[in-house]
């Protein structure tokens, strides 16, 4: 049984302008021990759906209309505030994409990362201390004991990062969902803090759940990818499979986007256009009005991720199950 297990999930939001398909009938699962990327564009889908799972959207204007999320075999979407409560930050684990403001300002560090173990009843405060130092030195905090006692603004923004990933593990989560952890940080700090998340997740046994708009970031660091677009899942497989044969245009497009995949003395690629306001559309493929190898049929047929290739590489492209290779139709 895998650890997390998504199936039919929409988290529609609906608001005076109209309704929003944010997240539109996805379905995936991650395995024990697994560190599943989620990569697309900003706005695609991908942080709302485990803020839906983990009851962190307004409701209204946010609303699930459909699916299950089992976790360790219970919904979480059947499962009431209490419930999700107890689970989040115990059961699993969040790194937010801003460390300023997932830190409380006026609180010092070290009792912001004895939080979990202190609301969760899981031991006392002289032991939480104590596995909150722990914690911060395995996250690469310098000098643990002493910078408890300081505040968020005292820290540089990958330090602060170091300390929010420390805060998601003090309670050894079963999965960390880590949403662009890296995102305001230069290169240098972006490498350090991947490889920390790495080396904690295989110290710890843990699942993770990367989500990142940036390719290059679930290259290195990811077994398995979910490319995302408007609300839908176009392309799941291994990391290898994925970044060797692609099986999407969309998929094809991102990695040519990226810096150095080009040709010496060509410009970087774009994608031309932009993804539809109120995610995709009831019929037909939701990348079909930005892609070069669209047909008519792309437009009006159901486009439903389906396995294409090995080890369950599978492809929402219509075009490509059918048996047309990506390399010809681009």
């Amino acid at each position: 049984m895998p650890l997390l297990d998504v199936n039919d999930l929409r988290v529609w939001f609906h608001t005076r302008d109209g309704v929003t398909r944010a997240v539109d009938g996805i379905r995936f699962s991650v395995k024990h021990g697994e560190s599943l990327g989620i990569v697309g564009e900003s706005g695609c889908g991908k942080s709302v759906t485990f803020y839906g799972m983990l009851g962190l959207l307004p409701m209204p204007p946010a609303k699930i209309e459909s699916g299950t999320a089992l976790f360790h075999g219970a919904d979480l979407l059947q499962a009431d505030a209490e419930t999700l409560r107890r689970i989040r930050g115990k059961s699993i684990g969040m790194v937010f994409q801003d460390p300023m403001t997932a830190l409380n300002p006026c609180m010092k560090i070290g009792r912001q990362v004895m939080e979990p173990l202190l609301a969760h009843g899981i031991c006392g405060r002289d032991e939480a201390r104590d596995r909150a130092e722990a914690m911060l030195t395995a996250a690469g905090i310098p000098d643990a004991r002493r910078r408890m006692d300081q505040y968020p603004h005292e820290f540089s923004g990958g330090m602060r990062q170091r300390v929010v990933i420390a805060m998601a593990l003090v309670a050894r989560p079963d999965l960390l969902i880590a949403d662009e952890p890296t995102t305001a940080l230069d290169v240098t700090v972006q490498a350090q803090i991947l490889a920390l998340l790495k080396d904690l997740g295989r110290e710890f046994g843990m699942t993770v759940v990367l989500i990142t708009h940036d390719m290059g970031v679930v290259a290195g660091f990811c077994d398995r990818i979910l490319v995302m677009y408007t609300g839908r899942i176009l392309e799941s497989a291994d990391t290898v499979s994925l970044f060797k044969t692609p099986m999407h245009p969309y998929t094809r497009a991102l990695m040519e986007s990226l810096p150095g995949t080009q040709a010496a003395g060509k410009a970087l690629r774009t994608i031309p256009g932009l993804p539809p306001e109120r995610g995709a559309p009831e019929q037909g493929c939701p990348f079909a009005p930005r892609c070069p190898a669209a047909v008519a049929e792309c437009v009006s047929a159901d486009c439903v991720l389906q396995p294409c290739g090995a080890s369950g590489h599978g492809t929402a492209c219509l075009r490509v199950q059918r048996g047309e290779r990506l390399e010809t139709l681009l």
